[in-house]
């Protein structure tokens, strides 16, 4: 079998009517190279900032449909030169199998392998075409059916990471910005949050989460400290401000912001760093100097800010109206 990129991907899928009636909408991201389509709902998102949402727990893990099983070596072999499941040890992956309501109460989360995460989550954008040309496997079947609707939560094939991003401001205003590395498999060499990445089962068990915004903000947490080197006397504030759905794998992706508890000369005297610093003229228009500041670098370098960095500023700037 050979492996193509997919020329059939829809550049805007459309939305379920489950997520219609939650109030998701359709809307974009121009980075000065390419128009992105984001899904995020206020009303959803206000019930995250106001409302803690229990958890209801799987009892076994997430499994690859079998339908796609046997593809899913060939996907990583195509996008990783890895292919054996034993070879990726590290992570076991938090996912969310429950769709986000204005009046939801209970989310319902899973355990995911690391491997099973690279296989779904990553490999959507391909398809693959047997000896005779017919396509045998369509990635994106992972993401929306054929008609082109998303797939809910609670009815996606794949595995559903929590994404957990944050801003991280510090008591003198400024913005720690991270900058992804330039081999890294999503987002390479684009500017990101202080801390982003997937939720761990950890983030989970650890802490004895009772909530999803426990999870969420823990994990968001853990990778500020572990990206932005941000010292364990600081003590760290988070607040969880909304949930979107973004292009690479529609999974359910949480931003939060993160009031650090030391000024930026203090951070970088106990061994902070980041790769830029955005400064605010005060803590009522931080918004403002991140919007401006991803502005600025998508016109000066197009694509160069990565949409997470930009949602972070939009629900910025919706909860500082």
């Amino acid at each position: 079998m050979t492996v193509m990129e997919s020329d059939t991907i829809r550049e805007n899928p459309d939305l379920s009517q489950t997520d219609i009636n939650a109030g998701f909408e359709t809307r974009d991201y121009n980075d000065g190279s390419e128009n992105m389509h984001y899904y995020t709902s206020d009303s959803v998102n206000r019930r995250l900032r106001t409302t803690d949402i229990a958890l209801n727990v799987l009892d076994k893990p997430y499994e690859i449909p079998e339908r796609f099983r046997e593809y899913s070596k060939i996907m990583l072999e195509h996008q990783l030169g890895q292919v054996e499941p034993g070879q990726f040890e590290n992570h076991r992956i938090c996912g969310m199998y429950s769709d986000l309501k204005p009046d939801t109460t209970t989310a319902t989360i899973g355990l995911v392998e690391y491997y099973d995460l690279l296989a779904t989550f990553y490999s959507f954008p391909y398809v693959y075409r047997n000896e005779r040309g017919i396509i045998e496997f369509k990635g994106s079947s992972y993401i929306y059916n054929d008609f082109g609707v998303i797939y809910p939560l609670s009815l996606m094939l794949g595995a559903n990471p929590i994404g957990a991003n944050t801003v991280a401001i510090t008591t003198d205003n400024k913005i720690l910005i991270h900058k992804q590395d330039e081999n890294a498999h999503v987002n390479p060499g684009r500017l990101m949050p202080s801390g982003s990445g997937s939720c761990s089962w950890h983030d989970y068990i650890d802490i004895n989460a009772e909530t999803l915004q426990q999870i969420v903000k823990h994990g968001a947490e853990y990778k500020l400290r572990h990206e932005s080197n941000i010292p364990e006397e600081c003590k760290l504030t988070t607040k969880v401000m909304g949930m979107a759905r973004v292009p690479i794998g529609m999974k359910p992706d949480f931003y939060c912001f993160t009031q650090l508890g030391m000024s930026w000369d203090e951070l970088k005297a106990a061994g902070a760093d980041a790769f830029d610093v955005v400064e605010a003229e005060d803590a009522g228009h931080i918004s403002d100097a991140l919007i401006a500041y991803i502005e600025k670098n998508n016109a000066a370098n197009p694509g160069s800010v990565s949409i997470q960095l930009f949602l972070e500023a939009m629900f910025l700037a919706e909860i500082c109206r």
